[in-house]
């Protein structure tokens, strides 16, 4: 086109329909800093068939003793992600690229979580077993779920949600949202027909520990579409 003003005319045009669209699309709002109080410490332990240790990944969920807000942080080898869930605004952030010297990448999405008719309830299976699991007793189930297989120890004895336990923290929610046995999930194992173990422990609750998020002029991306709660 030889005609500059008729090309900047064209460019003009496209432009000036979009001026007056939000930079987020989605209208999603999430807080500029948020605060915990409190964090629980949890550990993933990857075993090869033999048996032998190939992985160890450190989880720490922190929350708030006065409100229902929560973020997860997961770390391998000095690098790790962070989630924060958002109950109020229905959102959750994922923070991709944690650790010394990485420049992380923010992502915001909402969520819905679902009715109790739409959960997926793991079923277990009562043993006699029992033991203690960093000063509270637990008691011993089963569970199989199509080619995997495991135990879980449960314990009436803490007075908290899943949502900052291990069962949420290693993601086991993803598959199962909930189980058919109240309690708060201690420690769990995942083996599959090939001999893989995953083990994840409690290491520590409801420990005095305040810790911070700031989101004040980071660059978020926003997913427009709303994702499943279960799958931060």
């Amino acid at each position: 086109m030889k005609n500059p003003d008729i090309l900047f005319m064209m460019i003009l045009s496209l432009l000036l329909p979009l001026a007056g669209l939000p930079l987020n699309p989605s209208g999603l709002q999430w807080e500029e800093v948020y605060n915990f109080d409190k964090s629980n410490a949890f550990v993933m332990e990857f075993y090869a068939k033999n048996n032998e240790l190939m992985r160890t990944v450190n989880i720490k969920t922190w929350y708030q003793s006065d409100g229902e807000n929560f973020a997860v942080n997961m770390m391998v080898k000095g690098s790790g992600t962070e989630t924060v869930i958002d109950k109020k605004n229905e959102l959750a952030i994922q923070i991709f690229g944690m650790g010394e010297g990485a420049v992380p990448m923010y992502n915001a999405g909402g969520y819905k979580y679902p009715a109790a008719e739409d959960l997926k309830k793991l079923d277990l299976v009562p043993t006699d077993v029992t033991k203690e699991i960093i000063g509270y007793a637990c008691k011993k189930y089963t569970y199989t779920y199509k080619k995997i297989f495991g135990e879980v120890w449960l314990t009436d004895q803490v007075v908290l949600p899943n949502d900052i336990g291990v069962f949420r923290a290693c993601k086991m929610a993803a598959k199962h949202n909930t189980l058919s046995v109240p309690g708060f999930v201690m420690e769990m194992t995942t083996e599959d027909e090939n001999g893989g173990k995953t083990l994840m422990k409690t290491v520590s609750l409801q420990n005095d520990e305040k810790y911070s998020i700031n989101l004040k002029d980071v660059e978020m991306s926003v997913a427009v579409n709303k994702v499943n709660y279960f799958t931060f």
